[in-house]
């Protein structure tokens, strides 16, 4: 096998290569330390520290470091199972901005660490209508594609407002829409809800602001639907409440960084008009501070 040439201008990729193994290692990534390799590395870096982890490990980091979110997604899971509130929405996040196959991959994960399904978990710390959309959700491995039953969307979308015009927000029907139809499927159906009835169904969901039940469809619509919108406003509260909540932040920013944090960055200046990372630079300090801008990207990169 051939032996990777390391460039002598560039000798931390193989002390990079060795940390970020030893970070893997175990159940519980050292995620502070993948941050502070990958997030301080420019492009050409990254590239070499992946061939040379490749070359010693026989691993493609690419695909080691998705195992260990689908970990780390795990351990969310099951913290939140044991303190979910109407302002702890992790498990929403988990089952409805992960890909299919990475939320399937987290259930597995669950199982290995926790010797129990996640589903098991969250029924046996929820009750009544938030188990019922929640393992709904949890358990759900939607398709992905593109393609949409514009017949299906108006029937579906009748359905949707019969049911919640009678108030009946975990009726079965509504929830399996939910629950099982691809994000495209989905989307197309509420469309046709706010074109049929003159309003999107978020608004039909406050009838009542402070009910927690409603609180969590909404966050569920807006999860699966646009995700931008939901973390948008989690990095909002975060950032802005009194003392920086910075699970919320650091979550966000990591779970984030490579999936959608360029549109999640154009609304919150649509909604602040404050640039994001600005926001950011103004309420976190020092190596903290670095790492996230570092993930979000400067607007003045």
């Amino acid at each position: 096998m051939a032996t990777l040439s390391v460039p002598a201008a560039l000798p931390d990729v193989a002390e990079d290569v060795e940390q970020l193994h030893k970070a893997f290692s175990g159940w519980g990534t050292n995620e502070e330390l993948i941050i502070t390799i990958l997030a301080h590395r420019n492009g050409y870096q990254r590239k070499l520290i992946r061939e040379f982890y490749q070359e010693t490990y026989g691993e493609d980091l690419l695909k080691t470091l998705d195992k260990e979110l689908t970990k780390r997604d795990a351990f969310l899971a099951n913290e939140a199972t044991k303190k979910f509130t109407s302002s702890n929405w992790v498990l929403i996040e988990v089952a409805c901005t992960r890909s299919s196959e990475d939320l399937f991959n987290a259930r597995r994960a669950y199982h290995a660490r926790y010797k129990k399904s996640i589903e098991e978990d969250v029924a046996q710390h929820t009750t009544g209508d938030f188990r019922k959309l929640l393992v709904a959700l949890l358990t759900s491995f939607r398709y992905e594609g593109p393609e949409v039953n514009t017949h299906l969307a108006k029937s579906e979308a009748k359905i949707l407002h019969e049911k919640i015009s009678d108030k009946a927000y975990a009726d079965d029907d509504l929830i399996r829409i939910i629950a099982t139809r691809s994000t495209a499927q989905l989307s197309a159906t509420l469309n046709t809800y706010n074109n049929e009835y003159g309003h999107a169904i978020t608004k039909d969901l406050k009838e009542d602001p402070k009910d927690d039940y409603l609180k969590l469809l909404r966050a569920t619509v807006k999860c699966l639907t646009c995700p931008e919108k939901y973390f948008e406003k989690l990095l909002r509260l975060a950032i802005n409440k009194m003392g920086t909540d910075e699970s919320a932040l650091t979550r966000v920013v990591t779970t984030r960084a490579e999936v959608d944090m360029q549109r999640i960055k154009e609304e919150y200046y649509r909604r602040n008009s404050v640039p994001l990372d600005h926001a950011i630079a103004k309420d976190t300090r020092g190596d903290y501070e670095k790492m996230l801008i570092e993930l979000v990207g400067s607007e003045n990169a």
